[in-house]
């Protein structure tokens, strides 16, 4: 047996089956002994950094260690922003990398992986020997999965290349991993009871942990009880879609309502959900309340800009819990639940003036929600369009939306929906990326095609950055430097074997992503967006706009 066997045995004890990678000298060994025997599916990448998104997605969809593997020196230093982000994200993350041979003074490639790899925020674990190979290998998985963070492993080719003259015992990372959360203390619980018994106006803000831990019923019934409003975190967006005191998103995209109503709440409860800067809008939109949290891992203890408490425990379990506790204590206010509320939520939306120079953004997030089938997963890219399918794009039942904000990148839309699509065979896939950002990362759209995945691409196509375009005007300058000439996205796709339709009309959008959800493979809906609508968090922070935003209607009530 030689080491690179080893590490790969060591790979499928820690339960992975399924990689990404762009295959280089330091990695060519593994990646065959991985895929001789079909233990290990590896979608190979058209770049470094798309692999390590790839596996980034992966881990988002389905919880489990995402696990990437690139070549040494610049196959590693590609993946720096893809790095980055996913430590940004608390991404449990292994990638496999081989450093050049220690003491090659003149390898072109060598470069010393730990000071670059900590400059990303990410851990880096060196196998010293063979013998040491299991403890440090399952080191890395231990890192990754209980700390939550990216952790590169690296080991020198030519140490991958010696002799394993013994038995390899590896005990996997899974055997160390301490007790998951359960019900915080009686002391924390009775802290938190005598804050929401006293609380007036309470509101239950719900994060992407409240998702993954199936706690809605129980949310439901704490907030019955306080007379609690109902928002989210940007992540999980729709979450209470159709419940009668829903306020939808909880910062930056929120509604005006949601703005006006919050901003009285003395109270606010995150449940799975970091209630930090952009939730918050800086502590600005509930400045009055008092904040808690309720988390199921200690190391996002921080309650961002705020003091307040935080109750490490299960979502689902403490929630039931507390709805417990309160129904004992015979709890039961009114707090936001009135005609004054109801009033609010139901006030007719603002009319905004319609765009007249291509397809108005509003009624294209529109557009594309109405047209998501059931249970759809729904990957969105950042930039200044995203805002219009944060706040305008209802969601169907069962549908999941995703978006790859962190570290403010573009162009890392396409390889995480890559990696999410190879967690959930047969669920519809369709991504919102922009046209500048699709241009960055063209080469894994023949990835697509290359595995077989299904995925309808709506190409917000605008012509142009249209952060920089709309923050150009307001700078009195030429947004032109940030435009050019329409790139054509459908022949594109036909080049590597897709298909698409280009989108002029907005009722031509929903034609279009059905069309592409029917056809199966690579799909792109080239949609002609006008270039010099405002979306309303940029009208407010550029242009001084009062934010006039309506609150987002349930998609079932309009059907």
């Amino acid at each position: 047996m030689k080491v690179y066997e080893a590490v790969a045995a060591g790979l499928i004890a820690e339960g992975v089956d399924q990689m990404f990678g762009l295959m280089g000298d330091g990695n060519m060994s593994l990646w065959a002994t991985l895929v001789k025997d079909g233990q290990v599916d590896i979608v190979s990448s058209g770049h470094e950094q798309a692999a390590l998104a790839m596996a980034d997605g992966y881990h988002r969809a389905t919880g489990r260690v995402g696990v990437a593997t690139v070549t040494h020196g610049p196959g590693l230093t590609q993946v720096a922003t893809s790095l980055t982000i996913a430590v940004r994200n608390r991404s449990a993350l292994v990638l496999f990398i081989g450093q050049t041979r220690r003491g090659a003074r003149y390898a072109t490639q060598r470069l010393d992986p730990r000071p670059f790899v900590e400059a990303c925020g990410a851990r880096l674990v060196d196998v010293t020997t063979p013998e040491n190979l299991a403890a440090e290998m399952a080191e890395a998985f231990y890192i990754a999965r209980v700390q939550r963070t990216p952790v590169v492993l690296n080991i020198d080719v030519a140490l991958q290349e010696r002799a394993f003259d013994w038995d390899f015992n590896y005990r996997p990372s899974t055997e160390y991993l301490p007790l998951p959360a359960g019900v915080p203390s009686d002391d924390v619980m009775n802290t938190l009871i005598e804050k929401l018994e006293a609380a007036e106006w309470p509101v239950i803000v719900a994060g992407i942990g409240a998702m993954k831990a199936q706690a809605k019923p129980e949310i439901l019934a704490l907030g019955e009880q306080l007379g609690a409003l109902l928002a989210t975190s940007l992540q999980a967006k729709g979450f209470f879609s159709g419940e009668e005191y829903d306020v939808g998103i909880s910062g930056a995209f929120s509604s005006e309502p949601t703005e006006r109503l919050l901003g009285d709440a003395d109270f606010v409860l995150g449940v799975g959900a970091e209630l930090g800067y952009y939730t918050s809008e800086g502590g600005m939109l509930f400045p009055i309340a008092e904040v808690a949290r309720i988390d199921s891992h200690p190391l996002q203890a921080e309650i961002g800009p705020f003091p307040g408490l935080y109750v490490h425990g299960d979502a689902k379990k403490t929630v039931a819990l507390l709805v417990q506790r309160l129904r004992e204590r015979k709890v039961a206010r009114t707090g936001f639940r009135d005609k004054d509320t109801r009033a609010i939520l139901a006030a007719p939306p603002h009319e905004f003036a319609r765009a007249s120079d291509g397809i108005d953004p509003r009624q294209l997030a529109h557009a594309i929600g109405a047209a998501l089938p059931r249970n759809s997963l729904v990957t969105c890219g950042n930039c200044h369009f995203w805002a219009f399918p944060a706040m305008y794009m209802p969601l169907p039942e069962g549908a999941e939306l995703r978006f790859s904000y962190q570290f403010g990148a573009i162009g890392q839309t396409i390889p995480l929906a890559i990696g999410i699509a190879k967690a959930n065979p047969g669920r519809p896939q369709v991504v919102i990326e922009g046209d500048g950002a699709m241009l960055m990362n063209l080469q894994e759209l023949f990835t697509i095609q290359r595995f077989k995945l299904s995925m309808v691409v709506v190409v917000w196509n605008d012509n142009g950055f249209g952060a920089e375009v709309h923050k150009l005007k307001a700078k009195g300058f030429d947004p032109s430097h940030a435009q050019w000439e329409q790139a054509d996205f459908v022949a594109l796709a036909r080049a590597f074997g897709g298909d698409g339709a280009r989108a002029t009309s907005v009722g031509e959008v929903g034609t279009a992503i059905q069309q592409g959800l029917k056809k199966g493979g690579l799909f792109i809906v080239d949609a002609q967006v006008s270039p010099t609508t405002v979306s309303d968090p940029y009208s407010k922070l550029h242009f001084g706009v009062p934010n006039q935003a309506p609150l987002l209607r349930p998609l079932a009530a309009e059907r």
